[in-house]
């Protein structure tokens, strides 16, 4: 499916959810679908003041959550300051490890905890559409420099 008959899919799917289509709304639908893998709403607005139709902060803001809503975006990080997301359509699913204190975030696909999420659903006849998992702790750049300062705590 082209960019084109994706965003027709995801009009109609904003107008099911009785959204009228203008055209600072086109502008948010056809920027998501040029973002680079994860984004914020304001990553979303920045890439947007570059653009013709220069939708504000408040469209971004109610816009995102209606495109999870119908599946388009999904929710990836939730942070301290503010949420990540990505699009859905054409990615291979995968799970994310997140870093907690400089929100890195590494996308990583595990067939065994795929295959247990397939076997717990058989085991309790659950029909699966979709899931996700994150992980979140420390990288392994963080995880250093909180060993270094907790050695300058301690003098040794």
């Amino acid at each position: 499916m082209d960019n084109q008959e994706l965003e027709a899919e995801i009009f109609d799917l904003l107008q099911y959810l009785e959204l009228r289509i203008t055209p600072q709304r086109r502008a948010v639908v056809r920027q998501v679908l040029a973002m680079p893998g994860h984004f914020s709403a304001d990553d979303l607005f920045l890439a947007l003041q570059h653009k013709d139709a220069k939708p504000s902060r408040a469209t971004i803001y109610r816009l995102i959550p209606a495109l999870v809503e119908v599946g388009v975006l999904r929710e990836v990080e939730h942070g301290c300051d503010h949420s990540h997301y990505e699009l859905v359509r054409d990615r291979a699913h995968h799970e994310h490890l997140i870093c907690h204190k400089c929100g890195r975030v590494v996308e990583f696909v595990c067939p065994a905890i795929e295959g247990a999420i397939i076997g717990v659903c058989r085991e309790h006849h659950f029909r699966h559409y979709q899931h996700g998992l994150e992980i979140t702790g420390l990288c392994e750049q963080c995880q250093k420099e909180v060993d270094r300062n907790q050695q300058n705590l301690s003098g040794c």
